[in-house]
Parts: C-alpha cells; sequence; structure tokens
C-alpha cells in the first residue's frame, strides 16, 4: 500500500478551481447577484449589517504570552500598529465591520497583506472586493495557490503568500465556500416576486380595490370607444393623471364597486415576518434583536442581548480570531506568543451593576484600586491610590463584597441560599408575607375583560357579516383596553405594594409607579387584542374556505364565546398575578431607596395539581431580586413560555430578615 503522504497527495493535489456563489446554489436569484440582493433587500441587509455592526465594536487588542503563562497587553508592536490603523483609508472599525459584510453576504473575503513605506507598521492590510475576483489557480483542495483580481483599473494575481482567506466551509468541497444567501433562495425569490407585484400594482390606473361596472341594459361599446375611455380614465385617474386621488364622476349609469382581497390574499405582513425569521435563522439570529416584537419583555431582551455574543456571534469570533492569529499575524511579522483577542467586556459596560458583582463574586473581595476606578472615568491618579483597599468586613471566607447585606459560608464549604436563610432565620427575627393575587382582583380583572370582549363583539360581529371593508380598529380597541386595565391594575399594585412595605418598615409611593402601569396596560392591552385579531382572522378565512354552511359571523361569534368564557378568567389571573409580584418587588426598591436595610428573600411554593416542572420548585429560594431556576421573577411570570406561565397557580413566600 503506497504511503500516507503519496495518498494524501493523490486525495489533494494542485487542481484548477473557479470561484462560485456557492457549490450547490446558482450565482444569481432571479438575476441578481449577492451584491444586489445585499443592496435591494432590507431584510437581508439588516441582519448583514447588525452582526457586522455588533462585531466592529468590539475592540480587537493584541497581547503577548511569556513563558510563565502571564499577558500583556500589545501596544507598539508592528502587529498592533497594523491591526489598529490596518490603512491610510479605514479605521479598526470601519476594516472589521468591512470584513464581516463581505463575509456575511459572499461567503468569503480575501485580506492582501502588502507594504505600506508611508505607515508607522510599514505594512497595511486591504479587503479584496470578492466581485473582483475572477479566478484562482494552483490550488489544493483546501484553498487557492494564486487568486486572480480584476478591476476597473486592470487585472493583477496574488499569490498565497500575499493573502489571508476567511471563508464558510461548503461540504463536499473544502476548496470552495458557500453563502448564508444560497440557503435562502427560494425566500428572497418569493420576496422580490412579491415587491415587484406592489410596485407594478401600485404604478396601474386607478390605485383603488375597486372595478367600474356597467349596466347590462345599455348600448354596448365597441372596441374603439372602449379603449378611449380607458385610456382616458387612466390619463385622468391613472398615477400622475391630472385628477389622481379625485372622486371620478359617473356616467350612463356606470358604478365604482369596491372589492376586498380575500385573507389569503391578505397574508402580506404575516410573509414579511416569515421572510425576516427566514433570514434570521440563515445567520443563527434570534429575529427580536433586529426587529421589534409585541412578545418580548425586559427579561427576554436581556436573555437576547447574551445569546447574541454567547451562541449566535462567539463561534464567528472565535473563526477570525484564530484565522488572524494562525495566518495573519505570522505574514505581520508578529513575535512569538503574540495573539489576538475580542475584549467582550465592552458590551458589559452598559450594565456595570451586573459586572461589578459579577467580579466581586469571582475574586471574593474588591477588585479595583481607586487610581483603576479614576482612570476608567477619565480622571488624574491620586497618591496613594494604587493600594487594594479592602474593608475590614471582608475576609477570606466571609463576605465577598462590602456591599453584602447576607452572610454566606463561615468556612470554606459553600452552602445554598436556602441554608443561608435557614441559619439566618435560627439566629435572627423575620417576617413573611405571602404574594399572591386574591380571588376578588383576579375576578375584577376577569370581569373586566369579559366586559370588554362582549363591547368587542356587538361592535365587531355586524360588520363581520356585512362584509365590511374594515372591521377592526386597532387604535379604538387598543386604547379602550388600556383604559379599563389600568385602574385594576393600579389598585392591586397598591395594595400589594403596601403589604410589604408595611413588613419593611417602610412606605410605597404608588404615584411613583403611574406611568409605567400605564406603559403595561398599554402592552397587555395590545397583546390581547392581536390575539383576539388573530382568533377572529383564523375563524372567518376558515368559514370562507369551509364547505360547510357556517358563516363568518358564526364563527367569529363561537370565538368570542371563548374568550369571555374560560379565557377572560384565564387571563385575569395571570394579570393579577403578575401586578401582585411586581408590587412586591417594587416596594423593596423603594424600602432601599428609602434607607431600609433588610435582607430579603423569596420561596417558590407550589400550588395544588401544579405542573411537574414547578412543583420540582417547591421550596427554591433566591433573593428578592434574582431569577428562580426556570427563568422566572415570580410564578406566572409572562417572560417565560406559555407552557411554564399559563395556568400557573403557585405563589411565593417572601422571607425578611428583621435583625
Amino acid at each position: 500500500m503506497p504511503g500516507i503522504l503519496t495518498r494524501w497527495r493523490t486525495l489533494f493535489r494542485p487542481m484548477v478551481y473557479n470561484i462560485s456563489f456557492g457549490p450547490d446554489a446558482p450565482a444569481q436569484v432571479l438575476n441578481l447577484t449577492a451584491r444586489q440582493l445585499y443592496n435591494s433587500q432590507d431584510n437581508l441587509a439588516a441582519v448583514v449589517n447588525f452582526l457586522a455592526n455588533s462585531i466592529a465594536h468590539l475592540p480587537l487588542k493584541v497581547y503577548v504570552r511569556d513563558g510563565n503563562d502571564n499577558r500583556k497587553r500589545d501596544r507598539d508592536s508592528k502587529a498592533a500598529k497594523v491591526l489598529w490603523l490596518p490603512n491610510s483609508d479605514q479605521t479598526e472599525y470601519e476594516f472589521i465591520r468591512a470584513l464581516m459584510v463581505e463575509y456575511y453576504v459572499f461567503g468569503c473575503v480575501y485580506v492582501w497583506v502588502l507594504p505600506d513605506p508611508d505607515s508607522e507598521s510599514g505594512q497595511q492590510i486591504r479587503i479584496i472586493p470578492t466581485d473582483w475576483i475572477t479566478n484562482t489557480e494552483k490550488t489544493t483542495s483546501y484553498g487557492p495557490g494564486k487568486i486572480t483580481v480584476t478591476s476597473t483599473a486592470g487585472t493583477i494575481e496574488i499569490p498565497r503568500t500575499e493573502f489571508v482567506r476567511f471563508s464558510m466551509y461548503a461540504p463536499g468541497n473544502p476548496g470552495g465556500y458557500v453563502s448564508p444567501i444560497s440557503a435562502l433562495r427560494q425566500t428572497l425569490e418569493e420576496q422580490i416576486q412579491a415587491g415587484r407585484f406592489r410596485r407594478e400594482l401600485w404604478k396601474s390606473s386607478g390605485r383603488l380595490n375597486a372595478q367600474i361596472v356597467r349596466p347590462k341594459d345599455v348600448q354596448p361599446w365597441s372596441e374603439e370607444t372602449k379603449k378611449r375611455w380607458i385610456e382616458a380614465f387612466r390619463e385622468a385617474w391613472g398615477a400622475n393623471g391630472s385628477r389622481a386621488g379625485s372622486i371620478p364622476l359617473m356616467e350612463d349609469g356606470m358604478e365604482i364597486k369596491t372589492f376586498n382581497a380575500s385573507f389569503k390574499e391578505q397574508q402580506w405582513v404575516e410573509s414579511v415576518k416569515l421572510s425576516r425569521e427566514a433570514v434570521a435563522a440563515a445567520y443563527r439570529i434570534n429575529p427580536s434583536l433586529v426587529w421589534h416584537s409585541d412578545t418580548q419583555t425586559y427579561a427576554s431582551s436581556k436573555d437576547n442581548a447574551r445569546a447574541l455574543y454567547a451562541e449566535c456571534l462567539g463561534p464567528d469570533l472565535q473563526m477570525i480570531q484564530q484565522r488572524i492569529n494562525s495566518f495573519l499575524l505570522p505574514m505581520i511579522g508578529a513575535a512569538p506568543g503574540t495573539y489576538v483577542e475580542f475584549d467582550l467586556s465592552e458590551k458589559l459596560k452598559g450594565d456595570f451593576e451586573q459586572r461589578a458583582s459579577a467580579m466581586q463574586s469571582s475574586v471574593g473581595g474588591p477588585w479595583l484600586t481607586r487610581n483603576e476606578a479614576r482612570r476608567d472615568n477619565n480622571l488624574p491618579p491620586v497618591p496613594g491610590g494604587d493600594e487594594l483597599i479592602v474593608p475590614l468586613n471582608v475576609i477570606s471566607g466571609g463576605q465577598a463584597s462590602p456591599t453584602d447585606t447576607h452572610m454566606g459560608a463561615s468556612g470554606a464549604e459553600s452552602v445554598s441560599v436556602k441554608d443561608m436563610v435557614v441559619k439566618a432565620a435560627q439566629k435572627a427575627k423575620r417576617a413573611q408575607v405571602t404574594v399572591s393575587q386574591t380571588d376578588e382582583e383576579a375576578d375584577a380583572v376577569g370581569d373586566a375583560l369579559k366586559q370588554f370582549f362582549a363591547r368587542q363583539r356587538k361592535s365587531i360581529l355586524p360588520k363581520i357579516g356585512a362584509k365590511a371593508v374594515s372591521w377592526w380598529d386597532v387604535r379604538r380597541w387598543d386604547k379602550e383596553l388600556a383604559d379599563d386595565l389600568e385602574p385594576i391594575i393600579a389598585d392591586i399594585v397598591a395594595a400589594h405594594g403596601e403589604i410589604m412595605a408595611n413588613a419593611l418598615g417602610s412606605t410605597f409611593t404608588a404615584a411613583a409607579v403611574v406611568n409605567y402601569i400605564r406603559k403595561v396596560a398599554e402592552s397587555r392591552a395590545k397583546q390581547i387584542n392581536s390575539r383576539t385579531l388573530a382568533k377572529l382572522q383564523a375563524a372567518v378565512e376558515a368559514a370562507l374556505d369551509s364547505e360547510e354552511e357556517t358563516s363568518p359571523q358564526e364563527a367569529a361569534e363561537h370565538e368570542f364565546d371563548v374568550r369571555e368564557g374560560f379565557e377572560a378568567g384565564l387571563l385575569g389571573t395571570a394579570l393579577a398575578k403578575w401586578a401582585a409580584g411586581w408590587a412586591t418587588e417594587e416596594a423593596a426598591r423603594q424600602g432601599e431607596e428609602q434607607g431600609v436595610k433588610r435582607t430579603v428573600y423569596k420561596e417558590w411554593k407550589t400550588g395544588p395539581k401544579a405542573r411537574a416542572s414547578h412543583a420540582a420548585m417547591d421550596g427554591e429560594t433566591v433573593l428578592i431580586y434574582e431569577k428562580f431556576s426556570n427563568g422566572a421573577d415570580w410564578p406566572g411570570d409572562d417572560s417565560l413560555d406559555p407552557d411554564e406561565s399559563c395556568g400557573c397557580n403557585c405563589s411565593t413566600q417572601v422571607i425578611i430578615i428583621t435583625e
């Protein structure tokens, strides 16, 4: 049998390889190149720009590691200077952003390393536009040995020793590459065709959803008369016509009859949403990071932002770092032990409290000197400010931070939060507050929803039955429901806020949260009405498509029966439960602002016939502002999936250490 090197050379011998858009997809989508798609398709451009900006925003820092595994920030070497100022036309941010846009659009980007006698580093790096690359020659199956680049100025050849390639792996073709756009061929084709259709529709004459009808008993038109009338009408009332926008005056008994497209033909908004989701999926990103989502909450937005740099951009950041460290730095002439790394702490600067808490927990005590803190705030150093101050109440194995208000384990053995509560309760007095909505509060919200749904039914059903042009008034229903819910939510918040404040020995100020409660009422009203509209549309569409004799009005009637029935009760309980939990936490926050120093915990209490995941949480205890293990702040928290939050009958026991 031939030796291993001989066999390897047989498989990966030099060959000629022409770069294409993708190995299994055409180079174009409806005659549009990848660059033209990026320039014309807003969903694609939004995702690519968001990802490229998010990566370019991170500082790319150069470090040197010595033999003792210590590292030092490098700002003076050739590598650091080249990356800080890649060329005479681009900053580091602009270079990285351009690299990532090219990478995400084409699936491949070439970086050219060439001398620059006018720069401080003596070198520069440039991105070669993928559209300029016309051929690759004498390559192994893992990459080209030479590329041919053609621009309007001429054609040159660049050998492998002068460029670094960043590319997405193409299955079955390791020397090629594939663009994410290849997987979006069908989606983009549909969006392009839909856009062309709408554009042509608006260009056509008569922008009304209407048709002109002549009585059947009048004298028929000749073809010439009909042609002259149509031309005259289009010139007057068509696009850019002299009477465009005015009301036509019909003669000879002619009538303008409006009509609506069917529900299936009105799904353009849903198709746009699906297109956005498809583009986001191709680039491994949550759509709500780029586009607003009605169901997004503050908690979910924080989780999405965390996932962006962990699950979404993490692989790409690692790829860029490794390609630069393994191939680009040696070309630049970097010293051994030099490497680059993206500084993710830049994204944590917006949440200093979380960052400071994480660092304190990691190091077990204060971690910044006064001069380090002053430098971060652009202040000059002060004498003696380089010593790390450690308060007397912070010792090894004791409190991790002087700001902690509870004691942890006294020795090396760690204990759970619940164990700390038990130990604290054995030595100190404590108060308990049960956090759960009352039946009266849940009924109040449920009754308001029932009355609102009944009012909606009375207004909407006749319009559906009469096939009115528009039977849903978004602004009216959202405002009316928000007006109905706001005072009820305010009463629940005030009641539970006062209960918690009394236990803390503080005062609850309901006036301080009036604006927030209004925003909550508007948000919940929008969510509820959106769900009602979706259910009605689905029911009416099903009735129109069905061969049975059920009318659209009867189908809508059934949906209102369900909404006024058990769904109003479920929604009322969930909203009342949220208001009680949030008010308790807000009261604790107001107490801190008033100077009340108490250690406060919350314990999950499983309700009767609870789902298995909630039953397993019975007795779980965390600090008042922390989340339970399922990600909820309180039972019924709507930041969870509906399978976890809907119908939850659990409650919370708040424990306050009073001494």
